[in-house]
């Protein structure tokens, strides 16, 4: 069946969903079923903890024998977790069903009529990730697809998506999946498309971790800044990370695009990440690196690669591992190739989600394709955008990250044209919240009204803060660039001294800070300091010194 007729027979046969409004979501919890690998003690213990955290029946936990290896091959994943699987949900009433007679050519037992009375599907850890391409179960109707989706690899997930769904649905190339895009609601006897999310990563203890983070997260309302970083080899994928990014501004996020070709990396401001999204390199870096990165509870994170979710159990190879070890709580990825147009959609999830979408829905909503490769790690349930600014701005000022509400506030007062107030509302919110971030805002917004010296006032805060963590660094520098244009070189000088001496810095940071204090150092007549500066960062740039092998001797 060729790949537009697949689609028009996917689409005639499912139904199209409205992403549930808020007071739909509620209650949810009832109606989340939860898969654990019977033979992975912490897949058990992470679903009993997720199920008690957020009041699931614990007979809604379902369990059964599978391989512990992320990658099995189609003939395990059709015998040890389809078939299972869809029985576990026909014998529990969850899928209501009259199964088709036989078995398809993979060996799938498949149901002609069905619908579901499911909100989630909760894989949990231990549960595999994908299975592995079999050219000898690829099926009679492969010679009719594109070259590219000749193949029958894919996501545990994504196929575990159409357990309710047509019984002649091949298991090669993907299932344009009905629900994307889509807000329309239509009957819910149609209900085909199971939505799934997964509790995964590098150990029980970070899966653990990022349940209680979303928690924290809905509760308080997701807070920090967010961060586009585009220059990727695709100009739709630029677009797609362009429209996210405006999104979030639109939102008053406190925003960075970083529009180079050279990704994102230490040299870059990166504090309170609480939306990243970026692209293209396979494995996570840098900041991404660092278990000790401050990253806001609740935190979205979205890096665009072919191979992102390969594994999840690794901080450094692929992406979703990282980001769920140092504290993301929401990301999606794919598991073989899934070809651009067939990835999730970075603006669409982001749109989803800030209009209030929980994980899940959002997942769905910004996900092309089904019975493919994409794979999301996080609690369904959780709505990061539960509490508004609004809201927060009443009740969160108190907290750690509440300074980046105050500059959501101020972007919004500009937003609606009132400059005047937003720089009030800043000078205010500095008297109570002498920060960084806040100071290097408020010095902006000064200078724009062409009040240097003032500028530099709220600068000078920055005298009074000496231990800096990783996250400040960069921050830091740009707030002694502002200072030495504002005539406050010494004190810009003595910034960049500070920067200089700490210990395990990147390279590429490291050689910024050099040569941006030797300039200044230069201005104010420290040759010798300036010259030591620039020295070490020539030979930082140096290629390393190639050792030659020992020759073997007689």
């Amino acid at each position: 069946m060729p790949i537009q007729n697949k689609t028009l027979l996917i689409l005639g046969l499912f139904c199209v969903m409205l992403i549930p409004s808020v007071k739909c979501a509620e209650g949810e919890a009832h109606r989340v079923v939860v898969l654990v690998n019977a033979s992975d003690p912490d897949s058990a213990a992470i679903a009993k903890y997720y199920t008690e955290q957020r009041g699931i029946p614990e007979a809604n936990i379902i369990a059964l024998e599978m391989s512990t290896e992320e990658t099995v091959t189609v003939r395990e994943f059709v015998d040890t977790i389809y078939n299972p699987v869809l029985n576990a949900l026909i014998d529990a009433k969850w899928i209501r069903a009259v199964k088709a007679t036989g078995r398809d050519f993979v060996g799938r037992e498949r149901v002609s009529i069905a619908t579901h009375r499911i909100s989630y599907l909760v894989t949990t850890r231990g549960v595999p990730l994908r299975f592995a391409n079999d050219p000898l179960l690829l099926g009679p109707e492969i010679e009719q697809f594109p070259a590219q989706f000749k193949v029958n690899n894919g996501s545990v997930d994504g196929e575990l998506a159409l357990l309710a769904g047509p019984a002649n649905l091949p298991l090669a190339a993907l299932v344009p999946n009905p629900l994307f895009q889509q807000k329309t609601p239509t009957s819910l006897d149609a209900k085909r498309v199971i939505r799934v999310s997964r509790l995964d990563g590098p150990s029980a203890e970070s899966v653990m971790q990022l349940i209680d983070r979303s928690l924290q997260a809905e509760a308080e309302g997701l807070m920090g800044r967010a961060y586009f970083d585009m220059g990727g080899p695709h100009a739709k994928g630029d677009t797609w990370l362009n429209a996210a990014g405006e999104i979030a501004v639109k939102s008053h996020f406190d925003t960075s695009f970083d529009k180079m070709k050279r990704p994102m990396d230490e040299r870059d401001r990166f504090d309170a990440p609480a939306i990243y999204m970026g692209w293209y390199r396979p494995n996570a870096y840098g900041v991404w690196r660092k278990p000790k990165w401050s990253v806001p509870p609740g935190a979205i994170g979205f890096h665009l690669h072919s191979f992102s979710a390969v594994t999840v159990r690794s901080t450094k190879k692929g992406w979703l591992g990282a980001f769920v070890n140092q504290g993301y709580c929401a990301t999606v990825g794919n598991v073989y190739e899934p070809y651009l147009d067939y990835t999730h959609h970075p603006q669409l999830l982001l749109r989803a989600l800030l209009e209030g979408a929980t994980f899940g829905e959002a997942v769905m909503y910004s996900n092309p394709a089904l019975s493919w490769q994409g794979v999301a790690i996080g609690d369904p349930l959780y709505r990061p955008f539960k509490v508004g600014l609004d809201e927060q701005l009443e009740r969160s000022m108190d907290l750690p990250l509440s300074t980046y509400l105050s500059l959501r506030q101020i972007n919004r007062l500009k937003a609606e044209g009132k400059p005047d107030e937003a720089l009030a509302y800043a000078r205010e919110q500095f008297v109570l919240q002498p920060t960084l971030p806040m100071a290097y805002r408020l010095a902006n917004l000064y200078a724009a009204s062409g009040e240097i010296q003032k500028a530099a006032e709220a600068l000078r805060l920055v005298r009074y803060m000496s231990n800096f963590v990783d996250d400040d660094v960069v921050l830091v520098q740009e707030i002694a660039n502002l200072l030495h244009q504002y005539d406050e070189s010494a004190l810009a000088l003595d910034l960049y001294q500070q920067l200089i001496a700490r210990k395990g810095q990147a390279k590429a940071l490291r050689i910024r800070l050099l040569e941006g204090g030797a300039k200044i150092a230069t201005e104010q007549g420290q040759v010798t300091l300036a010259s030591g500066w620039t020295l070490t960062a020539r030979k930082l740039k140096l290629p390393p010194v190639k050792v030659p092998a020992k020759q073997n001797q007689k």
